[in-house]
């Protein structure tokens, strides 16, 4: 099982605010996560091996590359 990180460890990882994690929880888009308990008010964890995945896709080679954001949407 992988590990699970709260969400400001994962804001730590990733150099980006715990407000924009949860704001992308809301709108998409964001690290895939895991809501632990039903209903309002659930803890939310992050599997370390997606906020990897998420670091790994936003590589690029020059400002003009795209990246692996938009190959996925195409």
């Amino acid at each position: 099982m992988s590990e699970l990180l709260r969400e400001k460890e994962v804001a730590q990882l990733i150099g980006l605010s715990v407000h924009w994690l949860r704001r992308k929880r809301w709108s998409g888009g964001g690290i895939p996560f895991i809501k632990i308990a039903d209903g309002t008010g659930g803890a939310v964890r992050y599997r370390r091996e997606d906020v990897e995945a998420f670091i790994a896709s936003r590589s690029r080679r020059s400002t003009s590359d795209p990246g692996n954001e938009s190959k996925a949407a195409a």
